[in-house]
């Protein structure tokens, strides 16, 4: 027979279900809810008594709160004429949280919920949506706060400034802090026009109209010629995107490459640049305008990473090529292979047929080559046969 533990297992589990319920308005509806339960008696009679009174003893009939038993009277070959538990009733949403244990994240749950309607009742659908009541326990410490920051861009769209120059007493690391969870609500309450939708959600700053330290993309320009004819008083520079997208580069080669000690060690080349140490920054490359002019390279660790590397960026530039990303690659030099981060194959839909066999592998065995370890001596065949 079902015991008062199990019942409150039971309870806690059912707790998320009923604050959706109470979400959409429909609590009133739910309760008295039964809840399943087996009511089967032990066939030793002694045992029965036991496990019957302590059903009852933990029961709202002795502690004024809790679920309720629903008792019946019959006669059983086995226990005679008595009163046998029936039903295990819910019959109210104090009961459920005292069942549960939940009486204080229901409580902040409720002063949040109500917080939320009132100063923006533009969020009542992302609230009734999914577990999203979750997201919002979570930041009901500083729910007030972060309604003032979307309340300062409702008011001032696109601001201008940093985020941290925001003219609204909260601290100013909570942004910093709550990115992804306030881009969802300014994508709510805010007019299109509004949101710069060329940027998704982990470029915030320039998402939403703020200021922001712009990443530097290191570049090397690697025939001296190619240099004179970009006016470039540097071989080597670091620069923002859009003042790379300046620069006048066309029939060029242009080798993006993973790590910087990669990039450093490139050696002389015909009408050649490379761009580096960008790892998952490749995604912010779009404000370069000539890399769609040009043939693009990339060369990557042979790793679950670098993959994916290679997968977001041909999202920007489809045309993109790899070099030593493939299977003759790891099997010629499988002696400098070292254990991977353990990353599970995904589904990445831009990579060719050969190096998704090659990323595979490398998943399955846990593998990983750094592109360091390659000898230069193979990395400059490999770009002869490209013929950069």
């Amino acid at each position: 027979m079902i015991t008062s533990q199990q019942i409150e297992a039971k309870a806690s589990r059912l707790f998320g279900k009923v604050v959706k319920e109470w979400l959409q308005g429909r609590l009133a509806s739910f309760f008295p809810y039964r809840l399943p339960a087996n009511l089967t008696l032990p066939p030793d009679h002694a045992r029965a008594i036991v496990d019957v009174e302590r059903l009852r003893d933990a029961s709202k009939e002795s502690l004024g709160h809790g679920y309720r038993v629903v008792w019946q009277t019959r006669r059983s070959r086995t226990h005679g004429l008595n009163r046998f538990p029936d039903a295990i009733m819910i019959d109210t949403m104090d009961d459920l949280v005292q069942l549960a244990k939940c009486e204080e994240p229901w409580q902040r749950l409720q002063a949040a919920v109500a917080t939320l309607r009132r100063r923006q009742p533009l969020l009542n659908h992302w609230l009734t949506t999914s577990t999203h009541w979750k997201s919002l326990l979570e930041c009901a410490d500083v729910l007030d706060d972060l309604l003032s920051i979307v309340d300062y861009f409702v008011a001032h769209p696109r601001p201008d400034c940093f985020a941290r120059e925001l003219p609204v007493p909260v601290s100013t690391k909570l942004i910093e802090g709550h990115r992804r969870r306030l881009a969802t609500w300014l994508d709510i309450v805010l007019p299109s026009h509004a949101i710069d939708l060329r940027y998704g959600y982990d470029a915030f700053e320039p998402r939403y109209g703020l200021r922001y330290a712009r990443p530097h993309y290191l570049l090397r320009v690697l025939d001296v010629e190619l240099q004179q004819e970009l006016g470039l008083p540097f071989a080597e520079l670091s620069l923002p995107a859009d003042s790379l997208s300046k620069l006048a580069v066309r029939e060029v080669g242009i080798i993006i490459v993973e790590n910087k000690v990669s990039l450093l060690s490139l050696p002389r080349m015909n009408r050649s640049l490379a761009l580096g140490g960008l790892g998952n920054g490749v995604t912010q490359l779009s404000a370069i305008e000539w890399l769609k002019q040009n043939h693009v390279y990339y060369w990557g660790d042979l790793d679950a990473e670098g993959y994916a590397i290679l997968d977001r960026l041909r999202q920007l530039l489809p045309a993109t090529q790899s070099l030593l990303m493939c299977q003759p690659t790891v099997d010629q030099f499988s002696h400098l292979a070292t254990p991977g981060n353990a990353v599970a194959a995904k589904i990445l839909d831009n990579l060719t047929d050969q190096e998704q066999r090659c990323y595979q592998h490398l998943c399955a065995n846990n593998t990983r080559i750094e592109q360091e370890h390659l000898p230069m001596q193979t990395v400059v065949e490999q770009l002869n046969l490209k013929t950069l």
